[in-house]
């Protein structure tokens, strides 16, 4: 359903984690506080930018080159999904966590190019998540609200063209730098992982569990 206008789909997790590490990032991924153009430019020419790159502009999906600042957000998206996803390997069943597919960069029909970071997709129910980095804490800004109210119009582009029977959801997830002048800040690093522990919950909550199941759901 959603592959066709997807930069990249993977039928399940495992694939996505595959995918992940296959791109050999070196000495792993970092989430600096520099400027996004800035870091950009200090991994402009590396195998992984470059493949991003590719997979972008060949999908002839959209009117124009993919930026330096757009594919340093891909990585970041990409390094808090693989985070995500082995928070959902834990806390799933291995038969519920083999059945979630995600697609990234997908385009939504007749829209003017809007697009979503990632689509979760189990079964009949589809979650729309939309990552962004944010300098300042997201409860003293309005970071948030913006990211949700763009999610409820791409929620409601989307649902032109589901099946009516498919539920869809939300979620706006806003994160941290976690290094300042190569230095680890690990108060951020804490607020990342605590929501990525929330967003997991969510999942499990709402796209995972039938709706009788929810009044007997613990939420913590």
């Amino acid at each position: 359903m959603f592959s066709k206008n997807a930069m990249l789909s993977f039928n399940n997790l495992d694939e996505f984690t595959k995918f992940y590490n296959d791109l050999d990032i070196y000495d792993n991924w970092k989430i600096t506080d520099d400027a996004i153009n800035l870091r950009g430019e200090k991994v402009r020419n590396s195998h992984y930018i470059n493949l991003f790159r590719t997979l972008f502009n060949d999908k002839h999906l959209f009117r124009k080159s993919v930026s330096i600042g757009e594919l340093v957000s891909f990585v970041d998206n990409y390094y808090l999904m693989n985070k995500l996803a082995e928070k959902l390997r834990a806390r799933l069943s291995v038969e519920n966590f083999k059945n979630i597919k995600i697609f990234s960069e997908y385009k939504i029909m007749m829209s003017k190019n809007r697009r979503i970071d990632f689509i979760l997709n189990y079964g009949q129910k589809t979650l729309l998540i939309e990552f962004r980095i944010s300098n300042k804490f997201p409860n003293l800004s309005n970071v948030w609200q913006k990211k949700e109210a763009e999610l409820l119009i791409y929620k409601e582009l989307i649902s032109n063209y589901l099946p009516d029977d498919n539920s869809v959801y939300i979620y706006a997830f806003i994160g941290m730098p976690e290094f300042k002048n190569k230095q680890p800040i690990k108060k951020h690093i804490n607020y990342n992982d605590n929501n990525l522990d929330h967003l997991a919950r969510y999942i499990d909550l709402f796209l995972i569990r039938n709706k009788s199941d929810i009044c007997d759901y613990s939420i913590q």
